[in-house]
């Protein structure tokens, strides 16, 4: 990662997120509902707002942990409410472990709504927490939509910064990611120091197809930054990390969802200097190919009062 070879995209980062604050489709890239060490549990909360003055059905689409048979269920939330879930996995799926989610406005879900992104826009966020006898510690996890690809192919990579894996000062680093691909993709991460010296390069996570993955950072790091590529032959996966950065003293953990890098000839070249083309912007077409790899549960009961 060299300051000479990549371009930050605060150019547009302004006009685009005032421009785009709601969406129709969203990723969660991870969600748990786990035990935890000394007693203490995992757990996701889960809220959607409907902004529209009218009620929107919602879909939510749990991707398992390394893989397997996905589950989606729909959420019937009133105009200008919230549907709320104070543990999702248990709540909508009835599973435990961990996994990431999906959650999208389908038009054939709500056929009486106007065909457009806008019309079938909503709010989602979480909290994941860990849950102990001497209070909570979260880490607020919000909707993203704009992915990695094959950095062959697009030049694109993603970074997060400030990050501290250092078991002595008692800082553990998660990194993880859910890929909607559907073959296994070779994620790769460079680690770097506060003074930019490369600490460990290429390191691989292999992701499984329609899959969340999870693992502790292998090397020790204070204060640094992790670049993420992802390596897809097919050339067709879209891929979202996360770090979860956890002082084991207090239980406290802070999420990172890395910020998109490209090089100038992406930017400037390949894309035409069009911003909003950076990245893979999953939309419901592409979402409807990952409901439908999912066994369909129907309709659950959300808070919504």
């Amino acid at each position: 990662m060299k300051a000479s070879r990549y371009i930050f995209f605060f150019a547009f980062l302004l006009p685009l997120t005032a421009a785009a604050q709601i969406n129709d489709t969203y990723v969660i890239p991870v969600a748990g509902n786990t035990a935890g060490a000394f007693g203490t549990r995992w757990m996701t909360q889960f809220s959607v707002f409907n902004p529209q003055a009218y009620e929107l059905k919602v879909s939510v689409t749990y991707v398992p942990t390394l893989g397997g048979q996905g589950t989606e269920v729909l959420v019937r939330v009133p105009a200008n409410a919230v549907a709320f879930s104070s543990n999702v996995l248990a709540d909508f799926f009835n599973v435990t472990g961990g996994g990431a989610l999906l959650v999208a406005t389908f038009p054939e879900d709500n056929p009486t709504v106007a065909n457009t992104v806008l019309a079938r826009s909503f709010l989602v966020t979480t909290n994941t927490f860990n849950n102990s006898p001497s209070g909570t510690f979260g880490q607020t996890i919000p909707g993203t939509w704009t992915g990695l690809q094959d950095f062959n192919s697009e030049g694109i990579s993603a970074v997060a910064h400030g990050i501290r894996n250092l078991s002595r000062q008692g800082w553990r680093t998660n990194i993880g990611a859910v890929n909607l691909g559907r073959t296994s993709i070779t994620m790769r991460v460079n680690v770097y120091d506060v003074n930019g010296n490369v600490v460990a390069k290429n390191l691989p996570f292999s992701i499984p197809p329609l899959a969340h993955i999870q693992d502790s950072l292998p090397v020790e790091v204070d204060r640094g930054s992790l670049e993420f590529f992802v390596d897809d032959s097919t050339k067709l996966a879209v891929v979202f990390p996360y770090v979860s950065v956890i002082d084991q003293l207090s239980g406290d953990p802070t999420y990172q969802s890395p910020t998109l890098l490209a090089t100038a000839n992406v930017l400037f070249f390949k894309h035409a200097v069009d911003a909003t083309s950076i990245g893979k912007k999953i939309d419901t077409n592409f979402a409807r190919g990952v409901r439908e790899s999912a066994t369909r549960l129907g309709e659950v009961e959300a808070k919504t009062n």
